[in-house]
């Protein structure tokens, strides 16, 4: 006959699991208790900002920032927009990431060799990462994610430094988001 257990069976297993129960109510980390305006340690300190569909972009706000002449709407929904214009290769690109921390996208921005800046949008810090001349991505925190742009003129040419037009687009999407 098979025996299910013995007294002193049960006696370890309840002690066992009362240990655990102790443990789990006994101190904890003081890094992952929330602080005072109600995030963890480390988390972000920028207001969550209301972004519409693209970015809060309009298609000719765009095209007056990249100066990426005939640029077309390939794909529009409310966390991802691309632009493409088909005679010279150019892009931007517009990326809602909710949720999910910046200083990862800036670590693997660093990690392919972008050269890293540091950025302000209106309160929001951010980054810029250079892949070369013609393109760069810039994100700015929003809450406890983060906004992103990025553009790659491909054969056109930019109006500006690269970096200043992904920065000049994160800054007008704060602005429009306010």
């Amino acid at each position: 006959m098979w025996r299910t257990g013995t007294a002193a069976g049960a006696g370890t297993a309840a002690l066992t699991a009362l240990s655990l129960i102790l443990a789990g109510c006994a101190g904890s980390d003081p890094a992952s208790e929330p602080d005072s305006a109600g995030l963890s340690a480390g988390g972000s300190s920028t207001e969550e900002l209301f972004v519409g569909e693209c970015g809060s972009m309009t298609d000719e706000e765009l095209a007056s920032i990249t100066g990426i002449p005939r640029l077309v709407s390939t794909s529009k929904n409310a966390v991802r927009c691309r632009w493409d214009a088909p005679d010279s290769g150019a892009y931007a690109m517009f990326t809602w990431y909710r949720g999910s921390p910046i200083d990862r996208e800036r670590t693997v921005a660093g990690r392919i060799g972008r050269e890293i800046a540091d950025i302000d949008a209106d309160g929001h810090p951010g980054f810029t990462a250079r892949g070369n001349d013609l393109s760069c991505e810039a994100g700015v925190e929003s809450g406890d994610g983060f906004l992103h742009w990025s553009v790659n003129y491909a054969f056109a040419t930019p109006p500006t430094d690269s970096c200043s037009v992904v920065e000049d687009l994160a800054r007008a999407t704060v602005q429009n988001a306010k």
